[in-house]
């Protein structure tokens, strides 16, 4: 007979559960030192640019940022769910234009701010449900999952507009995100921060949205620890399409009119801002509020451009690059936590 203690033990629940804290315990300060890092590379940034162009710290372009900064804000904050729970979602550009090209078409045809709104929520929830469904219990593939999705969807765009730009919006769904409120910014910018706040604080405390992390982290240890994976990746999917639907509907209050490109390519630029602000690509780390440093850092970068008259289609080198490098350093870094 063999002996019992050469035989590999099973981790019970518990013991599951035990390591899972630790790994997430683990996982806090490395992610507080990239959202110090950025944060300095938002200020060297800011220096620079001051020094490059006086007109960069002037109160008009500086609320410019912010506002630029507002709806990928809103996606990044979602995204940042979808990680760190080890997917990837390329469909919240397209779920944007989808959301906004059915509010626009509702008001058009009557529907009160209420009544569209919510029609518009239902086109995010609609499409995050697809999305959790297809990877979570039919077992493929988020990125080829969600690629299909965001096809899907920019087609429906143009079916549902006939390539034509809506303009039926509510004045009164205008001012309530174009308004100036405190320190002289939009309603929009002040949204989209609560949003990120309130779930950046859930992400950190909230039992239940923590174990993202250990899903993201180790999915088996998360199956041991008893912890329902295909529930949770369901979720995941579900917080990001609804907040593209809130994203959209920001944006025609912003915009004033739904385009057939609303949100177009916007994806790579909001994953490129959640990697920047420290969420792995392997999933299991990052935070919201280094996903909202990102987008800060990346939209600084990209004013600066425009700024320096530089032509637009630099910013898309600009952020591909940056990109290279977060993704690099996060997994220079993943070799050195093995």
């Amino acid at each position: 007979m063999r002996d019992a203690a050469a035989c590999p033990k099973e981790p019970t629940p518990s013991g599951a559960r035990r390591a899972l804290r630790l790994r997430l315990g683990a996982l806090r300060a490395p992610a507080l030192s990239r959202e110090l890092a950025v944060l300095l590379l938002i200020l060297a940034t800011c220096l620079l640019a001051s020094l490059l162009s006086p007109y960069f710290l002037s109160v008009a372009n500086l609320r410019n940022v912010l506002i630029a900064s507002s709806t990928e804000l809103v996606l990044a904050a979602g995204m940042t769910v979808v990680l760190v729970s080890g997917g990837i979602d390329l469909s919240v550009g397209s779920t944007i234009g989808v959301a906004a090209i059915t509010a626009a078409l509702l008001f058009d045809a009557g529907w009160g701010t209420p009544a569209a709104m919510a029609a518009a929520a239902g086109v995010g929830v609609a499409v995050g449900l697809l999305n959790g469904a297809l990877i979570a219990y039919a077992n493929l593939n988020p990125l080829i999952t969600t690629l299909g999705t965001m096809t899907i969807g920019r087609s429906v765009v143009f079916i549902l507009s006939g390539g034509y730009a809506l303009s039926a919006i509510p004045p009164g769904l205008k001012h309530a995100f174009n308004a100036e409120a405190a320190l002289g910014m939009p309603n929009l910018v002040w949204a989209a921060l609560a949003v990120a706040l309130v779930l950046d604080q859930f992400m950190r405390r909230n039992v239940w949205l923590r174990r993202f992390y250990f899903l993201g982290g180790s999915e088996v240890a998360a199956i041991r620890a008893g912890i329902a994976t295909r529930r949770l990746k369901l979720a995941a999917y579900v917080i990001s399409g609804l907040l593209a639907s809130f994203a959209a509907v920001m944006t025609i209050a912003r915009m004033g009119s739904a385009f057939p490109n609303t949100g177009n390519g916007i994806e790579l630029r909001v994953i490129t801002a959640v990697v920047v602000g420290g969420c792995s690509i392997y999933g299991g780390r990052g935070t919201v509020l280094g996903a909202a440093l990102g987008v800060l850092f990346l939209n600084l970068v990209s004013n600066v451009l425009v700024i320096l008259s530089l032509s637009v289609y630099w910013q898309g080198v600009a952020a591909g690059c940056v990109l290279i490098l977060a993704i690099l350093t996060d997994m220079a870094g993943q070799r050195g936590r093995r």
